[in-house]
């Protein structure tokens, strides 16, 4: 699942008003030569060495990379950091702010925010004319460790979204749901109904692969039962914002049990597939949902659920929940808060800035994604498109661009997104229009993963450990009707106590302030 969900990620660069190209002198005859360690990607292109961006980028910026690349790199990270030597920077690695912090304060990763004034004049534009970027990206101990990837665009993959099947509302008849009742109500008739006409009754209500319901049908429909507040990392984390912006828990809240009582009465009644917590992988799913069985399901785009059907399918960004309560499940434009690390071994960190900082600027950005015009891309009708070799190649435009480019697979690069047009118009596509994505139905505040102390993360990972697994295991014995919601509320928020629900809360609550006020 993980493997199908990189193919929708893209990673590209930004919106400055002026590219600021590294000044190399004269790269004829001085080159500086950095390092960079980033996974690998080369079972699906050329080596970073031999790809047609990186050995034009050389050309133009002076600056040689020598690419270090492994497999497994999530694994690796930490033992690598143990090496004699590291690299000079960590290119496309997720650290989280913890990590970011411990490896700061131990002067293995470089303090960025002078260098960046210094040296990235894009991106230090970009930081001064977004504070909540700048916020994000700064550590509790008040520095920047890593450049980001940002994605300004909540109309793109920032947004989880319900997806519905279009043509069997069409066949009997019915609107795209606007409330959670409405959508209730239509997949019961998907399930009742015979809305594919085969006579089979083989037509399911919202289906996906096993263990998905909880981190996106169940948190997009958390902004219709008023704990959506906050955004897509602050829901992963279990909390959200309230009405009197103080940070709030969303497992134990009103809302969620309310949540919980409607997913288990579409459960019971068969509108959510009776698989949903085992028995179905995502080779399983995508080939029922071919055999046009599938009725709803949740990603960022419709491509996820397979090439031959997805365009039977509709975008449901809100629904108005049973107190008129709607928040998109909508992340921070902080998509990434790790995308380059500079080590303590660099030998010129301000060369290693001014390469990066190219693809903050809107060139940058279009070199990143599209390449160059007359090379990788043409002009048509006033759009960037992608050349012919790129549009045909056997596995899809986006690993075609995959051949020449680094921006279009796997996302977390040191990048601003383009924008959804763009990217659509560089397959000869148009970008989808999200109605009901406004600023009302966004939410008020999107966090990005709160700066935490060592001792913060430490704490609240080893409260997580034991209330993630407990609040999972029960939203299956809820949802499946195996415990009583009403009768078991109570223990439930006690065990959730007795694991340290309440200091985690306190500690994201400190955290939250102290983002406020960095």
């Amino acid at each position: 699942m993980l493997l199908a969900s990189s193919l929708l990620v893209t990673a590209c660069g930004g919106k400055s008003e002026e590219a600021k190209k590294p000044d190399s002198g004269d790269a004829s005859t001085k080159t500086t030569e950095i390092s960079l360690l980033r996974p690998s990607w080369n079972n699906l292109r050329p080596a970073s060495s031999d790809l047609w961006m990186w050995k034009e980028y050389e050309k133009m910026s002076g600056i040689k990379v020598n690419w270090e690349e492994l497999t497994d790199i999530g694994e690796k990270k930490n033992v690598i950091l143990t090496r004699g030597d590291l690299p000079d920077a960590f290119y496309q690695v997720d650290w989280n702010n913890g990590e970011l912090l411990k490896y700061g304060k131990q002067g293995l990763f470089l303090p960025l925010e002078d260098l960046i004034k210094e040296h990235a004049p894009n991106l230090q534009k970009y930081l001064e004319e977004n504070e909540d970027v700048r916020k994000g990206l700064t550590s509790a101990d008040g520095h920047i460790y890593a450049t980001p990837y940002l994605d300004p665009y909540p109309e793109g993959n920032r947004t989880i979204r319900l997806w519905i099947n279009k043509k069997w509302l069409d066949n009997l008849g019915m609107e795209v749901p606007k409330t959670t009742v409405e959508l209730e109500e239509a997949l019961m008739a998907f399930v009742t109904k015979d809305p594919n006409g085969n006579g089979q009754n083989d037509e399911q209500g919202w289906y996906m692969p096993s263990g998905s319901l909880g981190w996106t049908f169940e948190q997009m429909m958390m902004g219709s039962f008023g704990i959506g507040n906050g955004g897509r990392k602050a829901l992963g984390n279990f909390i959200y914002v309230d009405d009197n912006d103080e940070i709030q828990l969303t497992i134990t809240a009103d809302g969620y049990k309310e949540l919980l009582k409607y997913e288990n009465r579409m459960y019971k009644n068969g509108a959510i597939n009776k698989q949903a917590f085992s028995g179905v992988d995502y080779d399983k799913w995508t080939a029922d949902a071919a055999k046009d069985t599938v009725g709803a399901w949740n990603w960022a785009a419709p491509d996820y659920v397979g090439e031959s059907v997805k365009d039977d399918f509709v975008a449901i960004n809100v629904l108005a929940g049973p107190n008129g309560d709607t928040a998109s499940l909508t992340d921070s434009q902080v998509a990434g808060a790790s995308s380059l690390v500079v080590t303590k071994d660099a030998k010129d960190p301000g060369a290693i800035l001014k390469w990066v900082d190219y693809f903050y600027s809107e060139e940058g950005s279009v070199f990143g994604y599209l390449g160059k015009e007359g090379v990788t891309y043409n002009m048509e009708d006033g759009k960037m498109v992608y050349i012919d070799e790129i549009l045909n190649y056997k596995d899809g435009i986006g690993l075609g661009a995959f051949q020449h480019v680094d921006n279009v697979y796997g996302g977390y690069f040191p990048y601003i997104e383009l924008s959804p047009e763009v990217r659509a118009a560089a397959g000869k596509k148009e970008a989808m229009v999200y109605t009901d994505l406004t600023e009302e139905t966004l939410p008020s505040v999107m966090l990005p993963d709160l700066p935490a102390t060592i001792e913060e993360a430490n704490e609240s990972s080893s409260i997580l450990a034991d209330v993630g697994n407990f609040v999972g295991q029960m939203r299956v014995e809820f949802v499946t009707g195996t415990k009583d919601i009403d009768k078991e509320w109570d223990n439930y928020i006690a065990q959730l106590k007795k694991m340290g629900s309440d200091k985690y809360l306190e500690i994201k609550q400190t955290q939250y302030k102290r983002y406020k006020e960095s």
